[in-house]
């Protein structure tokens, strides 16, 4: 599987490319920062089985839960509230062997980070055997040089920033124009 690269203006580099579904369009986005490279037109998706997410904001959960299902991009959503809390839901559905399309992880939880839970996630994928379930991280911190080494290392993973603003209207916003890129993410790494 090819990375495709593209020019960011925001980051001023050459980047690596998420692809995104918005309005029946397929973006091209900066994977650091979410700036739009590129515009065409989409296909219909599908819907993924179970999407699980860890965030310690309530209000984040149920926004993310809430547009998965009503979008019918999942037809499950796990969400928990903690690194550790995600360790469990995540061994308890791959233990009984249950599928997990995609995970969405907080990068600043408490009990356990984004980054150990997606350490330990690696980790017990390779118990378990299943392809490796691609990550999103999604947070308000900004995306830097040691952010982008890890999402390299816990492949497939990309970043989105959720933004800083605390109004519940922009973070729907902010979801809602992310929530096509999840699937489309999940069918790109299972080929």
């Amino acid at each position: 599987m090819s990375v495709e690269n593209k020019y960011c203006l925001c980051c001023g580099e050459k980047v690596p490319v998420n692809t995104i579904t918005r309005h029946g369009k397929l973006e091209k986005t900066c994977v650091y920062c979410g700036f739009v490279l590129d515009v065409a037109m989409a296909d219909e998706g599908s819907t993924a089985d179970c999407i699980v997410t860890s965030d310690d904001a309530e209000l984040t959960r149920d926004l993310l839960k809430g547009m998965l299902l009503n979008k019918k991009l999942a037809q499950s959503v796990v969400t928990t509230g903690n690194g550790q809390e995600f360790i469990a839901a995540f061994t308890k559905r791959l233990a009984a062997s249950e599928p997990v399309n995609l995970v969405i992880l907080d990068l600043e939880m408490p009990v356990m980070d984004g980054i150990t839970a997606a350490r330990v996630m690696r980790a017990v994928e390779a118990k378990y055997g299943p392809a490796k379930v691609p990550i999103l991280f999604f947070s308000a911190r900004k995306c830097d040089e040691s952010l982008k080494q890890q999402l390299s290392l816990f492949s497939p993973a990309s970043y989105v920033n959720k933004g800083s603003d605390s109004d519940p209207a922009k973070l729907v916003e902010r979801i809602d124009q992310l929530v096509g890129y999840l699937l489309n993410k999940r069918e790109t790494s299972a080929s």
